[in-house]
């Protein structure tokens, strides 16, 4: 009679993880729904825009460049620090999602280990709900066309973020590898999930530009003589 082998510490960990994912989770669901209200705020603010000007373009970039800094500083100092009233989200980041997924281990094993890799369900009405005010202030400091272009940037970004996090913890031999640039993206982003690293180095999910600019991006350094 063969005896079961116990199963390696690092595997352990990981199926215990995967077992504390609510029992009547839709993982579907779970990348539909938000997905879905960030597109339908994005269309309906590009829909409101009405005779926009060469100036109130320049929203799209800004917007972008606010995004790019504040998806570093949040990975950073929330995510990887216990901020305080904030430890619970460093807690289930660090606790969670690095534990179940190591740099040499990034790809999910299951659909229900998407509970662990996208932001809460909810959390497109949270970003929605603190960018409107936001908005409102832009459109009355800047123009409502410009408020409207930031709200659709905004959100077309929060889309962006989950999706690209999702490719990088699929199969390295995805198809979706196969647009230029994601590998080097998911490369960037598997280096962060290395445990001596994740403190310190490539806190960008999406484009790493803040890494670059605030010098916490780390690639390894070329072999002299290669």
């Amino acid at each position: 009679m063969a005896v079961n082998e116990p199963a390696p510490p690092r595997a352990r960990r990981r199926a215990e993880i995967a077992a504390r994912i609510p029992r009547g989770y839709r993982p579907a669901l779970h990348l539909a729904a938000p997905t879905a209200v960030g597109l339908a705020v994005l269309a309906a603010a590009v829909g409101l825009v009405d005779a926009v000007e060469a100036v109130e373009l320049l929203a799209v970039p800004a917007t972008l460049l606010l995004a790019f800094a504040f998806e570093w500083w949040a990975h950073r100092s929330v995510l990887h620090r216990r901020a305080p009233l904030l430890g619970v989200l460093c807690e289930r980041h660090e606790r969670e999602h690095h534990l179940a997924f190591t740099a040499d281990d990034m790809a999910l094993r299951s659909a229900r280990e998407l509970w662990l890799v996208l932001m809460p369900p909810c959390s497109a009405l949270l970003v929605l709900g603190l960018l409107l005010p936001l908005a409102g202030a832009a459109g009355l400091v800047f123009s409502r066309d410009a408020a409207l272009l930031g709200l659709a940037t905004a959100m077309g970004f929060f889309v962006s973020y989950e999706w690209l996090h999702l490719a990088y913890h699929l199969p390295e031999d995805s198809a979706v590898y196969r647009i230029p640039g994601l590998a080097r993206l998911r490369e960037h982003h598997r280096r962060h999930h290395d445990p001596r690293l994740m403190k310190r180095w490539n806190f960008n999910v999406t484009v790493p530009l803040f890494d670059v600019l605030r010098r916490t991006r780390w690639s390894p350094r070329p072999r002299s003589g290669a």
